[in-house]
């Protein structure tokens, strides 16, 4: 008895060996679908292995961290008072309601028309840039949105390779999970680098041309944004033409695109920029400023540096600095300048002690004339030289002959007295006539000379010079503190008697019996040093390619005052 439906009378047919094609299908199809079908499964599972790695590697990353800006770097002067904050003099993060819709429509025409709709990658944009990388054997494409920009920003993600484009791919899509469209654009404009120093939208706009962001004009939006591609060459500080074409672009993309009307483009390129001239926008920047920051570089490491919210406690007096400043600018100023080769000034206050150094002016301006005298040039001391022979011979026995360096300095000979140069830190060079060395043959900067001079009136002891007293992260832990290093360099009786001479010798009346004063006529260049019982002032005059300095006697004679007012702004009230 049969107690199967009819429809199961049938042989019994393996499932498995069920053929799945059409039996008119030809055996070689039958195999290269087979194959297919193999490599498919295999590439997804590798697909899906690779996606879960980079999944894990990109889920380390804290996403808070594109909400976040790095906190300035601030220089303190020595009484705590803010000189500078590395990095982000201006800094001040805006809202998205604070951005004109022209800025952000400016943004996308340059760098993503696609953002609004994508999820952070333009898929057809990364193959068409992978397939160009792949003919061209190299890694010129990159086919970053946006979002990614943000992320390689945020991250710090500079190399080139395969391995660090997917990990940025990855976080990416978390970004743009955690934020929206709005905020990462927000964020963006926040972070990046605008060129002249200027990190941020708000820095930029205010650094460019003195607004805020929000009063940005369609033209000045579209200069800005041009900028990004290239900092440093696009920056209208740096070549106006290209930063100008730049901006042409911006708004011939954004008329394409249909952004802006060709009326509207029109106007935006005849419009005024109203860009601030370079040499008067505002900054914080000056000689004592970067001086500290090659010290920073010097002593503590470069990742520490960009990881931000460092305090670093300088030695500059921040009051005399800008009471040196004002003195040379008003001297300079009565001067009748020549604009190929104007008179400069270079000056350093140093504490004999310990080396602090509270005062470096490099020059008459920063903006204008950024080279810093006073820390590397290499300067000819000429008769600046003579009282450093007198210790030299003291410190050997032998008698210093007032006025007379030459028969001074034979008496030591010019093998031993290139020895005292190295002890005093003064650079020299061998010299066929050992005359040109005792008439002051010997080169040094401004701070050089303070250095040795230092030695006199510090009972034979060199303290070495230093910028930077202690470094402290955002924590308020201590991450350098300095040391202060002495070596003696001449007997003590040498120096106090050499010390006694130079007092005696002074040709300007002094407030106190403990000032060494002495101006040196050099080759066409003038030294005034003034040095009492606690610090050093040392001021070098001259033009940058030697010439003559026309009425240099008062000029120095003023520069003695100053220094005497500067020495006496030490003094205990």
């Amino acid at each position: 008895m049969n107690f199967y439906p009819r429809y199961m009378n049938k042989p019994n047919i393996d499932r498995k060996k069920r053929p799945k094609l059409p039996a008119w299908t030809p055996s070689w199809l039958r195999t290269l679908l087979r194959i297919g079908f193999r490599i498919g499964t295999t590439c997804s599972i590798l697909f899906l292995i690779i996606a879960l790695f980079y999944y894990y590697l990109a889920s380390q990353y804290d996403l808070n961290k594109v909400a976040e800006i790095t906190k300035p770097n601030l220089i303190l002067a020595e009484n705590g008072a803010e000189l500078a904050a590395l990095g982000s003099d201006t800094l001040r993060l805006i809202e998205y309601s604070e951005l004109p819709p022209h800025l952000i429509e400016a943004l996308l025409a340059r760098e993503d028309t696609k953002f609004r709709n994508h999820i952070g990658i333009d898929l057809w944009g990364l193959g068409r840039a992978t397939l160009k990388n792949l003919t061209s054997m190299s890694y010129q494409e990159g086919a970053s949105t946006i979002s990614m920009q943000l992320t390689k920003n945020t991250y710090d993600n500079k190399s080139k390779s395969i391995h660090r484009k997917f990990l940025e791919i990855a976080i990416t899509l978390r970004v743009e999970s955690k934020y929206d469209k709005n905020e990462i654009l927000t964020h963006y404009l926040n972070r990046i680098y605008f060129g002249s120093g200027c990190h941020g939208i708000e820095e930029a706009a205010n650094t460019y041309f003195g607004v805020t962001t929000s009063e940005l004009t369609l033209g000045q939006s579209a200069l800005i944004v041009g900028i990004i591609r290239g900092p440093h060459i696009f920056s209208p500080f740096n070549d106006l033409e290209k930063a100008i074409a730049q901006r042409d672009q911006v708004l011939e993309r954004m008329h394409d695109i249909k952004k802006i009307t060709k009326e509207e483009k029109e106007n935006a390129k005849n419009a005024p920029l109203n860009l601030i001239e370079k040499n008067k926008q505002k900054s914080t920047t000056s000689y004592a400023v970067t001086s500290i920051r090659r010290h920073q570089q010097q002593i503590i490491d470069t990742s520490e540096i960009k990881e931000g919210g460092l305090s670093i406690h300088s030695t500059i007096n921040k009051k005399l600095t800008s009471k040196i400043t004002t003195d040379i600018q008003k001297l300079t100023s009565s001067f009748p300048q020549n604009k190929e080769t104007p008179l400069q000034v270079a000056a350093v206050v140093l504490e004999n002690e310990n080396g602090a150094i509270r005062a470096i002016i490099g020059g008459t301006d920063y903006l204008k004339y950024p080279y810093n005298r006073a820390l590397d040039s290499k300067l000819e001391l000429g008769p600046a030289f003579t009282p450093l022979i007198y210790l030299a011979a003291l410190d050997r026995g032998k008698i210093p002959l007032k006025g007379k360096p030459i028969i001074t300095g034979q008496q030591l000979g010019a093998k031993d007295l290139l020895g005292y140069c190295n002890r005093f830190k003064i650079n020299h060079k061998p010299s066929e006539n050992a005359d040109d060395l005792y008439r002051g043959s010997v080169y040094a900067s401004p701070l050089q000379v303070a250095n040795a001079y230092t030695i006199i009136q510090n009972g034979g002891t060199l303290a070495e010079s230093y910028f930077i007293e202690n470094i402290s992260n955002s924590t308020g832990l201590k991450l350098f503190s300095q040391e202060h290093h002495k070596k003696e360099t001449v007997s003590a009786g040498a120096a106090l008697n050499c010390r006694n001479m130079l007092i005696r010798a002074n040709k300007h009346p002094t407030p106190d019996k403990q000032t060494i004063l002495l101006t040196a006529y050099a080759y066409k260049h003038a030294w005034v040093i003034a040095s009492n019982n606690t610090h050093t002032a040392v001021i070098w005059l001259g033009h940058d390619l030697p010439k003559d300095i026309p009425n240099k006697q008062q000029l120095c004679k003023t520069l003695t005052k100053n220094a005497l007012n500067w020495l006496k702004s030490f003094e205990s009230p």
